[in-house]
């Protein structure tokens, strides 16, 4: 008896190189023959699969192939040689979809990069195309703050944020949208947060102090004259009171 079971390709998923290193799993697993390899893969490939394979080997036919001519006739019709230029454009256009979470977004982008032989430079190539495609322009400023960053931390902070902004909405608190709103605007300035929140500090102490003078001031003009020395304040308040009483 087998161990684990192969689902025919789906021809129309053309993820060909996935399905071939499932099989050689299934074939290290069960310990399979070599001369029993090809009648395996033609069972398991279903009837679509086999049909391709008969016309790619015509006029032979695929039991007369090895397992390694079988696999790479399958790969070269549905996996042609691609433009690496073509392939890398197709990835700098992707940006993260409305509905579309950061996991999903990120699967997308490897998904692509895989055809874009960026080598030992595929990290950060990830980690610019991550970034700059994020539909949250306030996610993606946070990012930018950070110097030097990795692709690895670019993405943890990414979905901590993501993780901060479902719990805000969740809390049904608004915190997260003046935070941000607050770390944009000292973006521009070229200001640190702590710079920024003691600049709305100094403005919210101005806006008391001027709307503490304002209420004196209509105060004193709702109060009428002083009936001691005739001028705009509270008798109260006058600086005859001590010496006029009556």
């Amino acid at each position: 008896m087998p161990i684990g079971k192969l689902e025919p390709f789906d021809l129309a998923s053309k993820q060909w190189p996935a399905y071939i290193r499932r099989v050689q799993q299934f074939i290290l697993l069960n310990e399979i023959k070599s001369e029993l390899r090809v009648p395996m893969l033609i069972t398991v490939v279903g009837e679509a699969t086999y049909s391709l394979m008969c016309d790619l080997c015509s006029p032979a036919h695929p039991e007369d192939k090895t397992f390694e001519e079988l696999v790479s006739l399958v790969s070269s019709h549905l996996e042609p040689q691609r433009s690496e230029i073509a392939e890398r454009h197709v990835f700098r256009l992707r940006r993260q979809l409305g509905d579309e979470s950061l996991a999903e977004y990120l699967q997308n982008l490897k998904h692509l990069a895989s055809t874009c032989n960026f080598g030992v430079t595929l990290e950060e190539n990830l980690r610019d195309q991550f970034v700059s495609g994020l539909a949250s322009e306030a996610m993606r400023s946070r990012i930018f703050a950070e110097r030097n960053i990795r692709y690895k931390e670019a993405v943890e902070l990414a979905f901590a944020l993501e993780a901060a902004e479902r719990h805000a909405e969740v809390s049904g608190t608004t915190a997260p949208a003046s935070t941000s709103g607050v770390r944009s605007s000292s973006l521009e300035r070229g200001e640190g947060l702590h710079q920024a929140g003691e600049r709305r500090g100094r403005r919210d102490l101005r806006s008391v102090s001027r709307g503490g003078t304002m209420e004196t001031r209509r105060s004193q003009r709702s109060s009428g004259p002083c009936w001691r020395c005739g001028k705009p304040h509270r008798a109260d308040k006058c600086r005859f009171a001590l010496l006029i009483k009556f």
